[in-house]
This record gives C-alpha cells, sequence and structure tokens, in this order.
C-alpha cells in the first residue's frame, strides 16, 4: 500500500481539487470518497446521482471500471482525474 496524490477535475462545477489515495483501493470507494469530500467542502451535492459519475483518467486516455484497483491499472501519483 502507497499513497498516491492526484488532481481531481470537476467539470461540473470548473473546480479542480487535490486528494491523497491509497493505490490499492478500488476506483469505486476511491469515487465514492472524493464525491463526499468534494460535496463537504462545497457545503452541497455536486453531482445529481453519485452512483452514476464516471472516473476518467487524463493519463491512461480513458473510463476506470469501479471494480478496478488504482496501482493495477497504472494510476500514480501526479495524475489527473476526471469526474463527469
Amino acid at each position: 500500500m502507497s499513497k498516491i496524490y492526484l488532481e481531481v477535475q470537476v467539470p461540473g462545477n470548473a473546480k479542480t481539487y487535490e486528494f491523497a489515495a491509497d493505490s490499492a483501493m478500488s476506483v469505486s470507494k476511491v469515487k465514492k470518497q472524493f464525491i463526499a469530500q468534494i460535496s463537504a467542502v462545497e457545503g452541497r451535492e455536486i453531482f445529481a446521482d453519485p452512483g452514476q459519475v464516471l472516473f476518467c483518467s487524463k493519463g491512461l486516455e480513458g473510463l476506470l471500471q469501479d471494480g478496478e484497483i488504482l496501482g493495477e491499472v497504472g494510476v500514480r501519483s501526479g495524475d489527473t482525474i476526471i469526474l463527469l
């Protein structure tokens, strides 16, 4: 297990956030944490249906599936994630 530091872009509110995640975590778990933390920071729900949010890797040029493990698919510190 190692920490990876990610830049997370949310086009829905035109903001960028910085997060740390564990490389052994699943995309689903990380996505839920990011959504909860962004909503807490903004003081409101940003995503109408959190279950439909897409987790995209800018560096890997594609969507990551909920069951994938960050470190196993190649997500590294400094990568940019886009939540759509």
